[in-house]
């Protein structure tokens, strides 16, 4: 399990900067649902929010997001920003991320992004072009709701957002060792404070 706490700058190729993206509502969210769909993963609704920020703070512990703050971003971005697995009615994972705009991509590369409070300016709203994935965190308390959400993660990674370059600050060593080894990503160039990134699927079939 991981979370990410603060952004961090680095130096990055400008061209990473790029308005040039499909818009967040309706395709893209209805993507992103129906992907993690097929693992039984599903938007967070009404008490869920308190619920899984309480869920994930006693796995990873209190240096989170908290929890007006995570429910502000899931409805700032058309409740995709939270979801969650349950096994026989009780919450057993959660996956939480940020798609970010222009503003929002610019502010990691750059360390001004926040990741514990995301500004409304730096968040990808319905209709609004994402240009970035900036991945909150992954917990769970059974290894099958472990599987379904880290599965879940790589299928949207792979398919929803794989055009966009991906960020996390992992802050556990459990962490570093998800989203290096399970998920593929690599410590960001230039980055000084453990941003790690993958980047986007068409950048990375070119190299």
């Amino acid at each position: 399990m991981t979370t990410s706490a603060n952004g961090a700058g680095a130096a990055l190729a400008p061209s990473l900067v790029s308005t040039q993206a499909p818009p967040l509502a309706p395709t893209l969210t209805a993507r992103l649902r129906r992907e993690l769909a097929v693992f039984d993963v599903a938007p967070a609704q009404g008490d869920d929010i308190a619920a899984a920020r309480q869920f994930a703070a006693q796995l990873i512990g209190e240096g989170i997001v908290d929890a007006a703050d995570l429910e502000r971003v899931h409805h700032l971005t058309g409740d995709s920003a939270l979801f969650v697995a349950r096994e026989d009615g009780a919450l057993t994972g959660v996956l939480a991320f940020v798609l970010l705009n222009v503003s929002g991509l610019r502010a990691v590369l750059t360390g001004a992004f926040d990741a514990l409070a995301p500004a409304a300016e730096h968040v990808a709203a319905p209709g609004e072009p994402a240009c970035a994935f900036y991945g909150w965190g992954v917990a769970a308390t059974t290894k099958p709701s472990a599987r379904r959400v880290i599965d879940g993660a790589r299928a949207i990674m792979g398919g929803a957002v794989g055009h966009l370059p991906k960020f996390a600050r992992p802050t556990t060593e459990a962490g570093h060792r998800l989203m290096r080894e399970r998920l593929g990503f690599e410590d960001l160039p230039g980055s000084f404070d453990g941003l790690v990134w993958q980047a986007p699927m068409e950048q990375a079939v070119a190299a």
